[in-house]
């Protein structure tokens, strides 16, 4: 009996919306265009395995739902390679393209013969629910004679992509190049477009300049590929694109981007009846901040401007620059991201301007040079960047060293003691109220701020604290009851103040303590105190003839997370991994947190690796549970290297080396997975690999 078959043409609109309509025909009516031969050996077999129908186009695979496509109905395509990465996140990606739509094949391990974008090839295989949409899985791959054109793409914007109704597709989409960077065998363009932001990833060409696309408006053509969670969310969406040939620059960069008129620092996001560019800006100002790799603060007569920078050179105080970027928004303040400068000319630096905090929160000083008087309460020596918290009147603000900048306790730093009154002096960050500014006139209005440090000689000492205490006020009081009875109830009074304020003080300090032990945001150890413990469980183990494990621990997929959802979720997620691992383990155990995502767990008495793998077991089933953000929920999963003691090693580098080999080997097998490092040669093989129940 002989079929005829109906391909229907993919229209942007009017595919998805019949789609359901031709569900049923396209998967009743397809099968495999074979040749007698082909059928005896190929179609009798696969409809004898599982008895579904041939799919043949890329359509009737996008249509089916994570339900069928689970079902393995067997595949025969024919069609052109429209993107093909050998390194996309250690696994080959390869997208196809028929007549009806484009198509992932996730070609796994399977050896493929040469090809490129434009190549033609067959492939068979099987459906997948893939990650997020329906894909083929475990492809026979075989190169066709000839090449053919890409597909003509469909244009599309940001908000159409992140409905997922493209996933996969051959689309082109128009913006503004902000950034471009290479890393490792990709590079990644950062594209800003009328509706917001997103990157495009392709192969690395050794010989393309892709810093020369900056600031020039594109046209980019591309595979639509989403960005998703482990529930097969949707959180975001790339493009990924096959190279320089599927980029058309629309309107090119200036050749000399500091050829740009100058704009005046007073006239930034103010109205204008052209309103403002989406391209980068020219501006000149004289440096009164630098942080390398991070931020540079200019000023301009009275108005100041920070610009967001990856450049790693330093600049000097004083030295007038020529900067370009891309004029923003951070918080509610004028922000020029994916900065760059030249040096224009040197001068003297902007004198700082004194002010109280009751005029700091009255004024416009964001950005600017200024000194603020007040008490210092408190130093947070938790994370490489130091934070001072000063106190004046009844204002609470931070004042932040540069990265780098605290070098063990230096003449400055060894001043700086808890009741000290100090000067300060730095770039004013202020913070504004979100919630006021859009209930009010819609004018700022700040709700707390911190103090940027150029470097640790900002922080001048005005005075040392008292030197009053306890002790002291005994020796007064018995003075002073030998004097005179008259003067007995002042006597007592005093001391009773003095007993409240010797109180305050100690809570202070406890409280400081902790924070200088602890991390701050999860509340974990800090890496000193956990090594401080390592050292001691060694010397413990050592004279008891006894041994202990260490475990390497890393979130997966975290940073997908963090882009997505933002840092707010993020610290949410971390806070909560923290919780779940104290909770896994025994209070004589340490968990600190030594990175952004990553945290490390001492277990005291563990007898061996077997004890050490149960509480991993513990630890990834725990992490399993979906974590609340809101009113939704995300699911993460863990990968977790495992060492003991002195197997793993004799000091406290190499315990950390093999549990962090063993850990790398964890993520490179899966992820969601225990490795346990197994003693030997040097980064010796992996011992055990245990998934989750």
């Amino acid at each position: 009996m002989k079929l005829s078959v109906v391909v229907y043409r993919r229209h942007p609109a009017d595919f998805w919306k019949s789609a359901p309509r031709f569900i049923g025909l396209l998967v009743a009516l397809s099968l495999c265009p074979v040749t007698p031969a082909q059928a005896k050996q190929s179609t009798s077999s696969s409809r004898s395995q599982n008895g579904l129908p041939c799919l043949t186009t890329a359509a009737q695979i996008h249509v089916l739902s994570p339900q069928q496509a689970a079902r393995a109905y067997p595949v025969r395509l024919r069609g052109v390679v429209t993107f093909y990465d050998p390194y996309q996140e250690g696994n080959k990606a390869l997208f196809v393209a028929d007549a009806s739509a484009n198509i992932f094949v996730a070609p796994g391990s399977a050896k493929l013969p040469p090809m490129h974008v434009g190549s033609v090839i067959a492939v068979s295989g099987v459906t997948d629910p893939g990650g997020f949409a329906p894909i083929v899985a475990h492809p026979q791959i075989r190169l066709l004679a000839g090449t053919q054109p890409l597909p003509k793409a469909l244009p599309v914007r940001l908000p159409l992509l992140l409905t997922g109704t493209e996933d996969g597709q051959w689309v082109e989409l128009e913006g503004i190049v902000h950034a471009a960077e290479v890393d490792g065998m990709h590079a990644i363009l950062t594209i800003a477009t009328d509706d917001g932001t997103l990157t495009a990833t392709t192969v690395r060409e050794m010989d393309a300049d892709y810093s020369k696309l900056i600031d020039s408006k594109i046209l980019l053509r591309g595979v639509a590929a989403p960005l998703v969670d482990t529930k097969r969310r949707m959180l975001g969406v790339r493009i990924l694109f096959p190279g320089l040939r599927t980029v058309t620059v629309e309107e090119p960069a200036p050749a000399d981007p500091f050829s740009l008129p100058v704009q005046h620092l007073s006239d930034l996001l103010r109205y204008s009846a052209k309103g403002s560019s989406p391209h980068r800006i020219h501006v000149h100002g004289t440096v009164t901040l630098s942080w390398p790799g991070e931020r540079v603060c200019i000023a301009e007569d009275n108005d100041a401007l920070c610009i967001q920078t990856r450049d790693q050179s330093r600049l000097n105080e004083g030295q007038t620059i020529d900067a370009i970027g891309f004029l923003g928004r951070v918080n509610f303040t004028p922000v020029l991201s994916d900065g760059v400068w030249k040096v224009s000319g040197s001068g003297s630096a902007i004198p700082a301007q004194q002010v109280s905090t009751a005029r700091a929160f009255q004024g416009d000083f964001d950005g600017q040079l200024v000194k603020i008087d007040g008490t210092l309460i408190g130093i947070n020596g938790s994370l490489d960047r130091k934070t001072l918290l000063i106190r004046s009147g009844n204002i609470l603000f931070s004042a932040v060293l540069p990265l780098d900048s605290w070098n063990g306790e230096s003449q400055l730093s060894s001043q700086w003691v808890e009741g000290s009154t100090v000067s300060i002096t730095g770039i004013f960050s202020g913070h504004v109220d979100a919630r006021m500014i859009t209930r009010r006139e819609g004018k700022s209005q700040l709700d707390s701020f911190q103090i940027l440090l150029r470097s640790p000689a900002d922080v001048q000492v005005l005075e040392s604290p008292s030197w009053w205490s306890a002790r002291h006020s005994v020796e007064v009081l018995g003075f002073v009851g030998v004097l005179t009875l008259a003067i007995l109830g002042w006597v007592i009074a005093l001391r009773r103040q003095v007993h409240r304020q010797t109180r305050i003080i100690r809570r202070s300090a406890e409280a400081y303590r902790h924070l200088a032990e602890h991390d701050a945001l999860t509340g974990l150890c800090v890496r000193r105190v956990f090594f401080e413990r390592l050292e001691l469980a060694m010397e413990e183990a050592r004279i008891q003839s006894s041994s202990f494990a260490l475990m390497m621990i890393d979130v997966d997929e975290f940073k997908q997370l963090n882009d997505s959802m933002g840092h707010a979720a993020g610290d949410a997620v971390l806070i909560e991994v923290a919780r779940r691992m104290q909770s896994s383990v025994r209070e004589s155990d340490t968990v600190a947190r030594i990175g952004g995502d990553e945290f490390i767990v001492l277990l005291r008495g563990v007898p061996g690796m077997e004890g050490a793998t149960a509480v991993a077991s513990k630890l990834l089933k725990s992490a399993s549970a979906p974590f609340v953000l809101g009113e939704g929920s995300v699911t993460l999963t863990i990968s977790i290297g495992v060492t003991v003691f002195p197997a793993g090693g004799h000091d406290s580098s190499s315990l950390v080396k093999s549990a962090d080999v063993a850990l790398y080997r964890a993520k490179s097998r899966g992820r969601n997975c225990y490795e346990g490092f197994v003693p030997g040669s040097p980064r010796s093989p992996i011992q055990h690999r245990v998934q989750p129940a």
